[in-house]
């Protein structure tokens, strides 16, 4: 195969600037067309849309302070902990009887994982399988009022 053109970078070889100038020519910001995403709307902009880039604000964020607070705890936790949470007063010990009140822990819902005895716990709320695994133990899942 014929070759009709040799390239650039050959005729420069042995200059120590390929054409560009002085040392500094050639290499910074402005050679590129910028740093970071600039220029992805104006004079890179082929660019962008052949590499799937999106500019400008995109969707909407929910301030923190506008969604509810939730913080979950597992009945495995409350099972291992019931000691304690008797000590604290967080639950009652009536007989063989345990009431869990877990509100006064600034706890919303309870999770199932882990394993249940049989109590009665009191959260906002409960996931469906967390109330049938506390149920099947014998106990009872109240929501607060």
């Amino acid at each position: 195969m014929v070759q009709r053109f040799r390239r650039k970078v050959r005729k420069h070889r042995g200059s120590m600037h390929h054409g560009w100038g002085i040392q500094k020519g050639h290499k910074k910001a402005g050679s590129r067309g910028g740093v970071g995403k600039s220029g992805g709307d104006r004079h890179q902009w082929m660019q962008s849309i052949v590499n799937g880039k999106v500019y400008g604000k995109q969707g909407f964020v929910r301030p923190p302070r506008a969604s509810p607070h939730t913080k979950a705890m597992n009945i495995g936790d409350i099972t291992d902990k019931i000691d304690m949470l008797i000590a604290k007063g967080i639950a009652t010990k009536k007989g063989t009887e345990i009431t869990v009140d877990i509100t006064k822990m600034d706890v919303t819902k309870i999770l199932s994982k882990g394993h249940a005895k049989k109590m009665t716990i009191i959260a906002q709320s409960f996931s469906a399988s967390a109330k049938a695994k506390i149920e099947k133990a014998g106990g009872k899942a109240k929501i607060a009022s």
